[in-house]
């Protein structure tokens, strides 16, 4: 107990007022009754991967501290999505887990496994804290280290029979020499037709980074994580860089390509395919080799950015990026109004959802039908797995976009392979009377994974589910639900009732699928 209320005074020390997870006894029991003495809220996940989405989600939207536990042996195990997604991703994520004590692990093998060395592939770093004197400070140094740039999971075993670990720390960025500014201001200079890729690393410093994309005027295409840099009618707001298709057009007329705070593991890991000079400017090192840049520049995005605008004297038009987004747009929208497919789906729920509200995102092919047309008023107003790219993100991010904007609506988009994966976590939803509006693109199957397979790869049997009433689930563990069937309808129930939990089972044709995955993927 001593050691759990170590912890929890660093969590509320740092602002933290949440904690996310699934206790299996002992200490974790320990951890929860030591964050509600200390005036935190617990809430209780289904999975253990979903407790971290959430804990992960809702730091991101708070900037509070994020913490989750999970038990010994299969706690960890099941943590292990989790905590890839808030370190490819950057969100920020403390996880602590109860572990077979030190003084124990030569005689109990039961649910003894090297958990440090399960959680370090996939957390910025993971290690012990023990009941001694220098617990406090690596539970402060854990938590700071989440939040520090780049963003992600930190794993602490909680032994009280051992012995805390000096928490790792990353290099400081080494800025780039003031020759190689020189260079890209030459470039810029002499560009006609420069496009700017903006990534992960614009949305921390938004309204800076901006301003800087307004001085140089020209067309920028964002990642998904940077979805809403540029607000909706923006004239520079070209839409997506996914190293897909549907960019193609605006990057092959560039003569300079710009990447502003792009990670390396946002895009699909596509061969580069453009022939114009490519300038990176980023606050860490690439995390790849990916971006075949001519000259990379190291330190704060949005600084470097400001100081570089103003030599850009290219001759787009000042519109030139809404012009390439409708061209886009318009390519995409041949794949809706033959019937109730995905794009038709997407655009009667944008149509009536309120303005400002969250949309969390799944992995799946509808999300090639989503992001396209999806409108977000801000960053992080739009929220899906991009570096790691995982099924099963949707409902529990969606949660915990819920409880960081108390009040305000949230709308889950997710396929139905997803919800399966996190189907039980609707009753979290109906638990904590949450106003998130869970909208199934119900097909019955991997579409995306259907797409993509040839003769010989296991056949429908591989791919494709049988129906379930996704309605009649949600009714049983407590969500108000619908069948919905046309676009007409969606549009009726979604209209109103922002403010309570519901789910609506859309029966979509899976058909332009196909279509719309050649022309966004090629």
């Amino acid at each position: 107990m001593k050691l759990a209320g170590e912890v929890a005074a660093a969590l509320v020390e740092r602002g933290a007022d949440t904690v996310f997870g699934v206790p299996g006894g002992g200490a974790n029991l320990d951890l929860v009754g030591a964050a509600q003495a200390a005036g935190l809220r617990f809430v209780l996940a289904h999975g253990e991967t979903n407790g971290a989405i959430m804990a992960s989600t809702y730091g991101l939207l708070t900037g509070r501290p994020a913490m989750a536990i999970a038990t010994r042996g299969p706690g960890v195990t099941a943590s292990v999505n989790g905590a890839a997604q808030a370190t490819l991703d950057r969100f920020p994520l403390l996880l602590v887990t109860d572990c077979v004590p030190a003084g124990d692990r030569e005689r109990v093998a039961h649910q003894r496994v090297d958990q440090r060395s399960v959680m370090r592939p996939v957390t910025k770093w993971s290690g012990t804290i023990g009941a001694d004197d220098a617990a406090a400070d690596t539970a402060r140094a854990a938590l700071e280290l989440a939040a520090r740039a780049p963003r992600g999971a930190v794993h602490l075993d909680f032994d009280p029979a051992g012995s805390s670990e000096p928490v790792g720390r990353s290099s400081p960025t080494t800025p780039s020499p003031t020759t190689d500014r020189d260079r890209v201001s030459a470039l810029l200079a002499s560009a006609a037709r420069p496009v700017v890729i903006a990534g992960i690393e614009c949305v921390d410093d938004a309204d800076a980074v901006l301003a800087g994309l307004e001085r140089l005027g020209c067309p920028v295409l964002t990642t998904y994580q940077a979805v809403g840099l540029l607000p909706p009618g923006h004239p520079q707001r070209a839409g997506l860089y996914t190293s897909g298709a549907v960019e193609r057009p605006l990057l092959s007329e560039a003569d300079l390509v710009i990447a502003v705070g792009l990670d390396t593991v946002e895009p699909m890991p596509t061969p580069w395919g453009y022939d114009a000079p490519v300038v990176s400017i980023s606050n860490l090192p690439p995390a790849s080799t990916f971006l075949p840049a001519d000259i990379a520049l190291t330190g704060p995005v949005a600084t470097l950015l400001g100081d570089l605008a103003g030599s850009a004297a290219h001759g787009w038009t000042r519109d030139a990026g809404a012009v390439a987004l409708e061209r886009t747009r318009s390519t995409l929208g041949e794949f809706s109004g033959s019937g109730f497919g995905p794009v038709d789906l997407t655009l009667a729920v944008a149509r009536a959802a309120p303005p400002g509200v969250t949309a969390t995102v799944d992995a799946g092919a509808h999300f090639l039908a989503i992001m396209p047309f999806w409108n977000p008023t801000a960053v992080h107003r739009l929220l899906i797995s991009n570096g790691l790219a995982t099924m099963g993100f949707a409902l529990p991010a969606a949660i915990g976009a819920a409880l960081a904007r108390p009040g305000e609506p949230v709308v889950c988009l997710v396929g139905d392979g997803g919800l399966g994966m996190t189907l039980a976590e609707l009753e979290t939803v109906a638990r904590l009377r949450l106003p998130i509006t869970v909208v199934v693109f119900d097909d019955a199957a991997l579409s995306l994974i259907e797409v993509k397979q040839r003769p010989g790869q296991g056949g429908e049997g591989a791919v494709r589910y049988r129906p379930v009433d996704f309605a009649g689930v949600a009714q049983a563990m407590g969500v108000e639900a619908h069948v919905a069937t046309d676009t007409a309808h969606v549009e009726r129930l979604v209209h109103d009732g922002w403010d309570r939990p519901r789910l609506i089972d859309a029966r979509i044709d899976p058909s332009p699928y196909a279509g719309l995955i050649r022309a966004t993927r090629g």
